[in-house]
């Protein structure tokens, strides 16, 4: 039996205390996001368009590039250099295993698109997903990213960046691997243009190996939940320059400092550290004020407890 989720969601909200202008919705979560990609309007994808299947990287990147609303159903094993332009209103398939080797996601300027069952890995000198240009309503779901940690931390970027004003960002059941840096939110201390926007949720997912920013956070808002984090060797969650986070049920095993504000020019602020679980884990480093912040959305249905977080996510990240 399928579960319908009721969730309350809230149009217009620019920041954490303005008063919001509400909406319920019954949303089925296997259809739609859970979080910040159905707030302020819905990630729907190519619903309404043309299904095209694809299975060289050339039909890939002319599919993707289509004006018109479209499903993409990608299969095979593609290697090159570079990445492939997605523009609005797409959902992004993998079949068959599908796998990107060396080529990467260019998510620009655009809005309404959907990526899941896609293995992207080791895009020399870029990311496996770039979400950037005020790009919005963008859910990532059910992919695994991955590099290595033998190359210096300039030869790829990371594997996923969300900066440049972009929002409204749904990260969810993914595998993120074997990286010196796994997601950046918010490019620059002094890009001053991102305030206002980079809400992004981002939960049930598998993050191990990997060094540092898994997120690391600048100017916006993230809502944090039932992750599973596995074996870090510098910091787990990074939050500054003004940036909100509220942690729920999360799991960090092994991570050398799970949460941490102690960096760049002024901490980030966080809730909800209480809630998660550390085992074999350093302290949190956090040196601003707790803080009651919660996003501006009904997640209670979809939250598990931390103790239950790895046996679940580890069994459900990842393509399916």
């Amino acid at each position: 039996m399928k579960k319908y989720v009721l969730f309350l969601i809230i149009l217009g909200c620019k920041s954490s205390v303005e008063s919001p202008i509400t909406q319920v919705q019954v949303i089925s979560p296997e259809t739609y996001p859970v979080g910040y990609a159905m707030i302020n309007g819905t990630t729907t994808g190519g619903i309404g368009g043309e299904t095209v299947s694809v299975s060289n990287l050339d039909d890939f990147r002319f599919a993707a590039k289509s004006p018109s609303p479209m499903t993409i159903q990608v299969s095979g094993s593609f290697s090159d250099t570079g990445m492939v332009i997605i523009s609005s209103n797409k959902t992004i398939i993998g079949v068959e295993g599908a796998t990107l080797n060396g080529v990467g996601l260019s998510i620009y300027g655009v809005s309404n698109v959907i990526i899941k069952n896609l293995k992207i890995n080791k895009v020399v000198g870029a990311d496996c997903i770039t979400i950037k240009q005020g790009s919005h309503h963008i859910w990532i779901d059910h992919n695994e990213l991955w590099q290595d940690r033998d190359h210096n931390w300039d030869y790829y970027d990371e594997l996923m960046e969300i900066t440049d004003r972009s929002d409204y960002v749904t990260i969810s059941n993914n595998i993120f691997h074997d990286a010196h840096t796994a997601i950046l939110v918010g490019s620059g201390d002094k890009q001053f243009t991102d305030a206002g926007h980079l809400r992004v949720t981002m939960h049930g997912n598998f993050l191990y190996n990997i060094s540092e920013r898994q997120p690391s956070i600048r100017f916006g808002f993230m809502h944090i939940f039932n992750n599973y984090f596995l074996n870090g060797s510098g910091y787990t969650i990074g939050v500054t320059i003004n940036g909100t986070v509220r942690t729920d049920n999360n799991l960090f095993e092994s991570q050398n400092i799970p949460i941490y504000t102690d960096f760049n020019a002024s901490p980030g602020v966080i809730s909800g550290a209480s809630t998660n679980i550390y085992i074999n884990s350093g302290a949190n480093q956090i040196s601003s004020a707790s803080s009651n912040w919660l996003p501006p959305y009904q997640y209670s249905m979809s939250l598990i407890p931390a103790a239950e977080v790895r046996s679940v996510v580890t069994r459900q990240a990842g393509p399916h």
